[in-house]
């Protein structure tokens, strides 16, 4: 396989994973969320640096029996060497009732640089709404794996998680930022009723968003791009125009 971004070589593995989670742990007990949802259910541009779930049903040390054995099965790693990957190293650092974590070391063939990402298990039951799709196929389609079916959180759910992540991080991330534009642009979803404690912290997304500098979203973004999508989004113009639309709606939230 040609050589690729490595964005795009880490989102090859997601998929991977969760083709074979699908079939080796019940739909039912577990959501996808985060970054990877924004991608694979909503076509956001960025492609997620790691994989986040949230675990609804069944005890940790099942979990981790089911992953354990998933990233050393012959139908995993023949689908990843198919996108020109294997598996170098897998630890899981995190083992907890509420955290589960594994973190995966990739080779690219070719003796290209390794790339490093994470799936993680939050057992703190379903955040919010969500519904069992397959993942988009202009997506899919770029890399011939098949697409997954999963439960995944839907547009208002993502819109409120991504603002309680802005606010409530310790450290504000632009992806957050960008990631709630593409949301509220294109799929025309609206949050609303938000909950108390959301409405409480919106004044603080607002001055996050406001305050959040270009430069941080060319480190923290831009690199998960693919390159026309950076022509279209990475620069300073298109990053003010992306702030003024979150702004715009946070305010209308707010009313």
């Amino acid at each position: 396989m040609a050589s690729r971004p490595p964005a795009a070589a880490v989102e090859a593995f997601h998929l991977v994973f969760l083709r074979v989670l699908e079939t080796r742990l019940d739909r039912a007990g577990w959501v996808v969320k985060g970054g990877v949802n924004l991608r694979l259910w909503f076509g956001s541009p960025r492609c997620s640096e790691d994989l986040d779930l949230d675990a609804l049903s069944g005890e940790p040390h099942q979990l981790r029996e089911v992953i354990d054995k998933l990233v050393v099965a012959s139908t995993f790693t023949t689908l990843l060497r198919a996108q020109g990957l294997t598996l170098a190293r897998v630890t899981r650092p995190k083992q907890t009732e509420t955290t589960q974590r594994w973190k995966l070391e990739l080779q690219p063939a070719g003796g290209l640089t390794a790339l490093h990402t994470k799936v993680e298990f939050s057992r703190r039951g379903a955040r919010d709404d969500y519904v069992l799709e397959p993942a988009l196929a202009a997506i899919v389609r770029l890399h011939g794996v098949p697409a997954p079916t999963a439960h995944h959180y839907t547009a208002p759910a993502a819109i409120r998680q991504k603002i309680g992540a802005l606010a409530g991080r310790a450290e504000p991330q632009a992806r957050d930022v960008f990631d709630l534009e593409h949301l509220l642009r294109t799929t025309g979803a609206d949050p609303r009723p938000l909950p108390p404690p959301l409405l409480a912290v919106l004044p603080t997304a607002l001055d996050r968003v406001v305050e959040m500098p270009f430069a941080a979203f060319k480190a923290q973004v831009v690199p998960f791009l693919a390159t026309e999508d950076q022509e279209i989004h990475g620069t300073p113009d298109a990053w003010e125009r992306t702030r003024e639309l979150v702004v715009d709606r946070l305010l209308e939230l707010q009313r």
